[in-house]
């Protein structure tokens, strides 16, 4: 195989017009970058200095000392492993291996989720959305991860009194002995109908009732709230408002449908059609899920975000701001002349709104923004007359904010506090450790010992919502009820449990459950039913049907705007106290899934980094330091220009370091990591929060951390810098006048945007509504989205071999005609980039199926995550401007076209080749394919040659080099003390592990399997139906005929993998080939040969989606995953109109 050459990322004259890259490296062609293609092997598949120690010398050590103690016989003599047991005596319906499924929810600010729990013997393993609910849509990456914290070895186990252990007795007598007229409690954001119910009857008695979560916004008005119908919905505009990400609204799968423009189940003759599609415009500091779908986008730092929605309600004739011309010119850099860009994009934009029939507009604004963006975006939905939008009415407007607890606790007004919140005051609310310390009780209650648990004078373990009885509404307030899967595996107490016991009554004790009891009083209330019918209808179904949110008024004012008068600048700049994609506010720093999880736009683990956009990297020199841009010189004689230096590297693998900055605001500072973040807003700044809690690695910006009173575990120790240090009461979302001091530092981080990167042309593909020059109009660019690429004019494939079944082995007919001979079931899937947002639900969902270990953040930093579904993120720009239907590099456009890139995300699994490469490499036939279509893998059989990875053109494979399922990853150089390391077999995380999935070990191969064990599981239901069918005839087994493809065949798409029923804008299609029923048969077509030769005379070609093109065809592996193009639906009359749905990838 010839080396691999790094080339320029540059556009061809004919055909695509955009420039595509993955990371910066990558764009400017770092030595680091080139060196990762020069090599066969990438860094992470060769072994690091430490790995080296181990030699054959040491190991044979080790393996001595470990014989010596065989000899001695203390391996037999060793400690049991224990086992949760969730009962005593195992009901009698439980089967050991078959699972049981529960309806269940888990409660959150932004509406509960609900959910239905798997379970094995009493233990939850895995969360699917629930589909038979009013608000079912599919479950976000935080969602799949919580099954992770129910067994977290960092969960706090003790009731705590001043830092010691004391009794449920002790407790229960303190709490119920304070006074309720001097005692504050303070709850999260979610809405429970029932703690609603009792903490209402506690300020009854005096109470003082509050909410808090560290990055909630303050509502428009107090008790109401917004529900949002996406579906009603075709013209949209997004204030800062990551409503498919960060700051959840409505219903992705909602938004998603419209985004198919009628073609949502793959049935509309044209496709889809661009009347029916919505728009969306999105106005926002850094790139967000919600930006990256967007049809227009403008960045804008976030003081500015008034300006550009006063502007909108203007033209609309809402309020009479006018914008001055120092911020129009910020929002067009480059622009011949700026105003009128500004001008006409606001124009447009809201004609555009104007223009929505049905009241189909829809004006959000983010949680997290200015109170008067929140009324300018009510006012405009009120002149609109908005159908999409109805503002209701909840109970959680009997709670104060935590402002006012301050104030009473400095008065004296409150006494007592009692924590009830998800979120860690103490560590991310400013100033409020010293406050907390005026309360002469204290009383935290959460699922960890974090700072506020430590600043408390009594800590009390929650029980995790798998464990607790419960309830709560959705979005649209429908309720919901939580009911646990297991007892609480550490003794902990529920919220009701708590309130119950502050109310007067009793702890749970034995079959005694005071939480079950509330919670069916409330049920009672609502209803008006007490029976058990009614109770049990609701457990089942996991909702109360018929039940919503009354409707209320809303504020509509339009607010006086005032904006400083200074523009952000380099040397001032806005800095963004952004939610964290994996840990949120901080609440999920010891869940390793999440912090493992590429963050989806950056693609960084296992920390926080401020991000920034080149422009401005470049004015306070960061940029150098990042990655130097190298001076370019002709070249003799020919007269073109090349890079001939090099002054700075970020490194590849461990290597790989970010630089250090001072980032200082109004006199607090912290030091933390840079990294360039493309389609950024220029001079502004974007700091995650939630990390930094606790280290011990001597790091700035960080708490340092107690051994004697750890507030995380191994997962959260030394992960990120603390950004909430920067953050007051003032400017919880964002502040201005940053200043950036550069250092010489640089911090090693962990960045997949390299690893497994594929390189072709037409990776990812997108087409416009719009007529394109060159391109054509809307349906000839759907014609050819399969000559996209290489594909355009690469021959027809022809292929050598012939994949036909052996003379020999072959036990049919069928199966000497192809190797794929099953005339059952013949699995596929396709992805449809237009509805994926990026957001790594399909990630953490295979992770909990399939058993997919942590591996660290040094393993990480070295090309060894274990993902099996990697989502690989591009941006793609159109540097050079369409002349004639030709790329002109002589010119260059606008400097507000290129730093704004389109962003596409792209899920990579195993494809499952029907002639896959890597099957013919491996030596001992580990990797085989199934009858069914399926490339699998034999683990037993595995040898670890890793010849199959590197034959992969997919970059699919992934391999275990040590044990992490066996030895914790997390401690520092536990993988290489080999026998002696710390195990972590037996503890509790690993109970969490689906049965049905092997546990693969050192040396071992693995990938993508279409989640087999679930494909098993529905084809072993579908034969014992057959036995349910002879009871019913009557008749003896021999006596009833059963048809292979009928009767043996799974029911259309009933079978779904984990992936899929995770993905919130259902973007997965999956099924059988043979089914012409079936979705996926309708989105990709089943033009295959092997389908042709199995269905014989019966077969009937369907084409599927013009959109349907195979990854890498010209190679000729026919993959059965393939991919729909997105689709962008501009405004034609929008000033970027002409340069938007044209990111068809090419990695060269």
């Amino acid at each position: 195989m010839s080396k691999r050459v790094w080339n320029p990322p540059v556009t061809p004259n004919k055909g695509d017009t955009t420039t595509a890259w993955r990371s910066v490296g990558e764009k400017e062609g770092s030595e680091s970058f080139r060196n990762l293609l020069d090599r066969e092997f990438p860094q992470g598949d060769t072994l690091n200095e430490e790995e080296q120690k181990v030699s054959r010398r040491n190991f044979t050590k080790l393996m001595g000392a470990s014989s010596a103690l065989a000899g001695l016989g203390l391996v037999s003599c060793r400690r049991p492993e224990s086992y949760i047991v969730p009962y005593k005596k195992a009901p009698e319906w439980i089967i050991p291996g078959t699972p049981l499924f529960y309806a269940s929810t888990r409660p959150s600010a932004a509406g509960a989720i609900p959910l239905v729990v798997t379970t094995y013997e009493g233990r939850p393993t895995k969360l699917e959305p629930n589909h038979d609910h009013p608000d079912a849509s599919g479950t976000c990456a935080q969602t799949q991860a919580s099954v992770l914290d129910l067994y977290s070895p960092s969960r706090s186990r003790k009731i705590l009194k001043g830092g010691k252990e004391a009794t449920m007795s002790e407790l229960k007598s303190s709490l119920q002995s304070l006074d309720l007229s001097k005692t504050a409690l303070v709850f999260g954001n979610d809405d429970s109908p029932t703690r609603n119910r009792l903490a209402k009857g506690l300020a009854g008695k005096g109470a003082t009732l509050i909410s808090y979560e560290a990055i909630s916004g303050e509502p428009l008005d107090a008790g109401v709230s917004h529900v949002v119908d996406f579906e009603k919905a075709t013209r949209i505009l997004s204030l800062d408002c990551d409503f498919l990400g960060t700051d959840p609204v409505g219903n992705s799968k909602a938004f998603s449908k419209k985004r198919q423009g009628g073609n949502e189940n793959y049935d509309q003759e044209h496709d889809v059609d661009a009347g029916k599609m919505n728009r969306l415009y999105q106005v926002e500091t850094q790139f967000s899920l919600t930006g990256g779908m967007a049809d227009h986008r403008l960045r804008i730092a976030p003081s500015r975000v008034a300006a550009v929605a006063g502007a909108i309600a203007t033209a609309l004739g809402v309020g009479t701001y006018k914008a001055d011309d120092k911020d129009k010119e910020a929002l067009f850099p480059g622009a011949e002349n700026a105003v009128d860009e500004f001008n006409k994009w606001v124009k447009e934009c809201a004609a555009d709104l104007q223009g929505a029939k049905d009241g189909g507009a829809l004006v959000l604004a983010g949680s997290r923004q200015s109170k008067e963006v929140k009324q300018i975006a009510s006012a405009i939905n009120a002149k609109l007359g908005s159908a999409a939008l109805k503002a209701v009415q909840t109970d959680l407007g009997q709670y104060g904010d935590l402002a006012q607890l301050t104030e009473k606790l400095e008065s004296g007004d409150v006494e007592n506090v009692i924590f009830l919140t998800p979120s860690n005051p103490v560590y991310d609310a400013d100033g409020f450790a010293e406050v907390l310390g005026k309360a002469k009780v204290s009383v935290h209650w959460g699922l960890r010992t974090d700072a506020t648990a430590w600043a408390c004078d009594w800590h009390i373990p929650a029980a995790h919502y798998l464990e607790s009885w419960g309830d709560a509404r959705t979005e649209s307030g429908v309720l919901s009820l939580m009911q646990p899967m297991i007892l609480p595996l550490y003794g902990g107490l529920s919220e009701l449990d708590l309130l119950h016991v502050l109310g007067g009554g009793d702890l749970p004790k034995d079959e005694f459950f005071p939480a079950m009891g509330e919670v069916k009083t409330t049920l009672a209330e609502i209803t008006g039913k007490s029976d058990d019918e009614t109770w049990r209808n609701a457990l089942t179904n996991g909702f109360v049907e018929g039940t919503s949110y009354k409707a209320a008024e809303v504020n509509a004012a339009v607010p006086e705007i005032k904006l400083a008068d200074d523009l952000p600048s380099p040397k001032a700049l806005d800095v963004v106290f952004a939610t964290d994609a994996s840990v949120l506010d901080g609440r999920f720093i010891d869940n390793a899934w999440l912090q493992e999880s590429p963050d989806p736009v950056t693609k960084l683990t296992w920390d926080n980094a401020a991000q920034i956009s080149p422009v401005t990297a470049k004015a306070l020199g960061i940029y150098d330091k990042v990655i130097a841009l190298e001076p370019k010189t002709p070249l003799m004689r020919i007269g073109t220009e090349v890079k001939v230096s090099k002054r700075y590297e970020t490194g590849e693998g461990e290597g790989n370091h970010s630089p250090m900055i001072v980032l200082n605001v109004n006199g607090r500072e912290v030091r933390v990591p840079v990294v360039i973040a493309y389609g950024h807003a220029d001079n502004a700044i974007t700091l995650p929060v939630g990390y930094g809690q606790a280290a011990d690695d001597g790091r700035e910006s960080a708490v340092e951390f107690d051994k004697d009173k750890p507030v995380v575990g191994h997962v959260g120790l030394n992960t990120g810098f603390n950004a909430y240090a920067l953050r007051s009461g003032e400017t919880p979302y964002f502040a201005s006048g940053g200043v950036v001091t550069t250092t010489e530092e640089k911090y090693p981080v962990a960045l997949t945007q390299e690893h497994n990167s594929m390189y072709g042309r037409a990776l990812a593909r997108e087409v416009s509504t719009d007529t394109l020059e060159g391109k054509g109009d809307f349906q000839k660019q759907m014609k050819n989205v399969k000559k996209q690429g290489m594909d355009s004019h690469a021959p027809d494939n022809i292929s050598l071999y012939k994949p036909e079944g052996s003379e020999t082995w072959s036990k049919t007919e069928l199966a000497k005609k192809t190797h794929l001979a099953d005339e059952i079931h013949q699995w596929g899937m396709a992805i449809d980039l237009n509805t994926c947002t990026g957001c790594n639900a399909c990630l953490v969902a295979c992770q909990a199926e399939n058993n997919i270990p942590v591996v660290g953040k040094t393993q990480v930093a070295m090309g060894r995550e274990m993902h099996w579904i990697r989502m690989d993120r591009y941006f793609a720009s159109q540097e050079h401007p369409v002349e004639h239907g030709h790329v002109n590099h002589s010119k260059e456009n606008p400097e507000w076209v290129t730093q704004n890139p389109e962003s596409i995300p792209q899920p990579v699994a195993c494809v499952q080749c029907e002639m896959a490469p890597c099957e013919t490499v491996c030596p001992v036939n580990a990797t085989v394919h199934t009858e069914e279509g399926l490339n699998s893998m034999a683990y037993n059989r595995c040898i670890g040659t890793r010849y199959c990875a590197n034959n992969c053109p997919y970059k699919a494979r992934r391999f275990n080099f040590f044990d992490y399922n066996k030895r914790n990853p997390l401690i520092k150089g536990n993988l290489y003390k080999g026998p002696f390391g710390e195990k972590q077999v037996g503890e509790a995380p690993s109970k969490q592990r689906n049965p049905n999935v092997t546990v693969r070990m050192r040396g071992v191969m693995e990938k993508c399997t279409y989640c087999v064990q679930r494909l098993e599981s529905a084809k072993i239901k579908q034969k014992q139906q057959q036995k349910v069918n002879k009871y019913a005839a009557g008749k003896k087994s021999h006596e009833v005929a059963v048809s292979r493809t009928k009767d043996l065949r799974v029911k259309t798409d009933s079978v779904k993998t984990a992936c899929q029923d995770a993905c919130p804008t259902d973007a997965i299609s999956f099924g059988n080939l043979l089914d012409n029923n079936s979705k996926v048969v309708r989105a990709k077509g089943n033009v295959l040969d092997s389908v042709k030769i199995i269905q014989g005379p019966d077969y009937k070609e369907i084409n599927g989606s013009n959109r349907n093109y195979d990854l890498l065809q010209y190679i000729n592996t026919r993959p059965r995953t393939s991919y729909l193009a997105r689709v962008k639906n501009p405004n034609p009359d929008m000033p970027d109109a002409k340069f938007l749905g044209q990111a068809t990838i090419n990695i060269h």
